[in-house]
């Protein structure tokens, strides 16, 4: 499999050129995910050999956020990616992953729903103060 990123969702025309631009000279192959496709497993999505379509075609509401999902890209890589990404002022995506033995049949609602709890559980971390008490 070719090291590529799949995007989702991406309606920032400026954030979704910066990103194309980012990938296009770190040699990554960038595939546009539509909606009707968000039923299809990401290991299909992302061209892994065996893994079979689903014959489901999306018709329901999608997410509102962006999601990116890295397939077969090396950490080293995915680590410049996102640097470049900074380095260029291209906002920043929230939902991020990384194609896995795990997930590589999920569905991409399926891994939104996962990254929609991670998103949720970090953000309540952060607002921890130092004394252990949640912010107010």
């Amino acid at each position: 499999m070719r090291e590529s990123l799949l995007l989702f969702n991406f309606k920032d025309k400026k954030q979704l050129k910066g990103i194309q631009m980012t990938a296009f000279l770190l040699k990554m192959k960038v595939r546009m995910i539509e909606e009707k496709d968000f039923l299809m497993p990401l290991g299909y999505l992302a061209g892994v050999e065996g893994i079979e379509p689903s014959d489901t075609v999306f018709t329901g509401i999608a997410p509102e956020k962006e999601v990116m999902v890295f397939a077969g890209v090396s950490d080293a890589k995915l680590q410049r990616m996102l640097a470049e990404m900074r380095k260029n002022g291209i906002r920043k995506v929230d939902y991020k992953a990384v194609l896995t033995p795990t997930n590589i049949h999920w569905n991409v609602m399926e891994l939104y729903e996962e990254l929609a709890k991670e998103h949720t559980a970090m953000q309540r971390r952060e607002n921890v103060h130092e004394d252990g008490q949640p912010e107010a």
